[in-house]
């Protein structure tokens, strides 16, 4: 098996675990855009009810696959990494394909044992038999089986949530199986080899889950899987495979699982560009949109244009149309967009003006955070008038946008007697930043 270096790995990663990772955009048009993320991302908050429904809705038209490990490996373009078993229920016998006679005594005890150990959990859970197809290429747990199982046993109230959302189908448990063989190839892809790379259909998963969960905390629960497989790898008993994937479980976190099993669902079945348009359908998504951008520096809406995500230790690098490149990111020039040398403050526009020009033809200066005198004497100048906070814009936007911010938009802030600007001077600046890019996405596509 190909993860004995996964200690080293993770010794390496650990002293790189509290850097800021840069994020690199690479449209093959000029030098990549670098910029270091605006802010400290927390995960978009998940409400069950709502990704419960979101699920119902996406397995509505699927169909589960007979053999989930193999569908999963299709979808995501991986070559086979073991034989292929069918387990019998009705006889409790495993069936080789082709039909290599395997006899008990021939196979490692430990995995015949923590076999019988995990069909006897499936019984305990009310699911004689292999419930969770792990048993169809293989006599017995090993290899991404073992793996799957950890993953089954992290996800917790996760498990149950998808039960409930499935139940309306004619096998909820088959679909439950092919969301956690889904899920888990798609995370022994992303995690060999040591730099994950993911192209195609994992491009757009992994570049949708960064905008769901944060660069830091993906990279997180990325080397957190390296080191569940090799834990799982090396574990000779149920229960160690139990507390490996329980650890795994604390870290991961429901929220996260919840993006996670949300997205293995949408990918059920699906393309590129099919999983593309689910994604701004999908719960939590206009929040995901405003940490793409300032995160990831791309829009979410334009995910399937990104046609590869590399992560390592030290930075995010996307390969993606110039289309997809978030306007404050494109805004930005080679040296302005890598902080913090290039960044500037002023302490007026006028300042600002002085230094940078014009905006361009056609274009005009925008401030995100808009230079009201109430946010200028809240912040400060210099967090109004500097680099990072003032692009340039086409005039027809801008204009756009500023009859937005001096409208009432009950369906935007909630208040029938407040404009869109009153409503935000409140808030603080991060929250009128990540507004004020979402704005500008939403007026750029005609969606405001």
């Amino acid at each position: 098996m190909p993860y004995r270096l996964i200690p080293l790995l993770l010794v390496l990663l650990a002293g790189c675990s509290s850097t800021t990772r840069a994020v690199r955009l690479d449209t093959d048009r000029a030098e990549p855009l670098v910029f270091t993320p605006l802010s400290s991302a927390e995960p978009v908050e998940l409400d069950g009810g709502d990704v419960r429904k979101a699920l119902s809705e996406l397995a509505r038209n699927t169909q589960p696959p007979a053999r989930p490990q193999e569908t999963a490996r299709r979808l995501f373009e991986m070559e086979a990494r073991s034989g292929s078993y069918t387990y019998e229920a009705r006889s409790h016998r495993l069936t080789s394909h082709p039909p290599d006679e395997y006899r008990e005594e021939e196979l490692p005890a430990a995995d015949v044992a923590m076999t019988r150990d995990y069909l006897r959990w499936c019984e305990r859970t009310g699911r004689p038999g292999d419930c969770q197809c792990l048993l169809t290429e293989s006599p017995t747990l090993s290899g991404d089986g073992r793996f799957a199982l950890a993953l089954a046993l992290a996800r917790g109230a996760v498990l149950e949530e998808m039960l409930e959302a499935f139940k309306d189908m004619a096998d909820p448990h088959a679909m439950v199986a092919a969301v956690l063989w889904t899920w888990t190839t798609y995370m022994v892809l992303i995690s060999i080899p040591d730099v994950t790379v993911s192209k195609g259909l994992a491009a757009v998963m992994t570049a949708t889950l960064i905008s769901y969960v944060g660069v830091d905390t993906f990279w997180g629960l990325v080397v957190g899987f390296k080191r569940l497989m090799e834990e799982a790898d090396r574990a000779t008993t149920f229960s160690e495979l139990r507390a490996a994937g329980e650890r795994y479980g604390k870290l991961l976190g429901r929220n996260s699982a919840r993006a996670f099993v949300m997205l293995a669902t949408a990918a059920l079945g699906n393309t590129t560009a099919g999983l593309a348009s689910r994604v701004p359908k999908l719960p939590g998504s206009m929040q995901a949109a405003v940490q793409a951008e300032t995160q990831v520096g791309f829009r979410l809406a334009a995910v399937g244009e990104v046609e590869m995500v590399a992560v390592s230790a030290e930075s995010v690098t996307l390969a993606l149309a110039p289309s997809a490149v978030a306007m404050t990111a494109s805004s930005m020039n080679g040296a302005a967009a890598t902080a913090p040398n290039g960044f500037r403050a002023w302490g007026s526009f006028s300042g600002f003006k002085s230094a940078m020009g014009p905006a361009g033809p056609g274009k005009e200066w925008h401030h995100i955070v808009g230079q009201t005198p109430g946010n200028v004497k809240r912040f400060g100048p210099k967090a109004i008038h500097n680099t990072e906070n003032i692009i340039p814009m086409d005039k027809s936007i801008h204009t756009r946008l500023n009859s937005l911010y001096s409208s009432i938009q009950r369906d935007i802030t909630g208040s029938s007697t407040l404009t869109v600007r009153q409503w935000l001077s409140t808030q603080s600046y991060e929250a009128q930043r990540e507004f004020g890019l979402l704005a500008i996405d939403k007026v750029t596509n005609g969606f405001w």
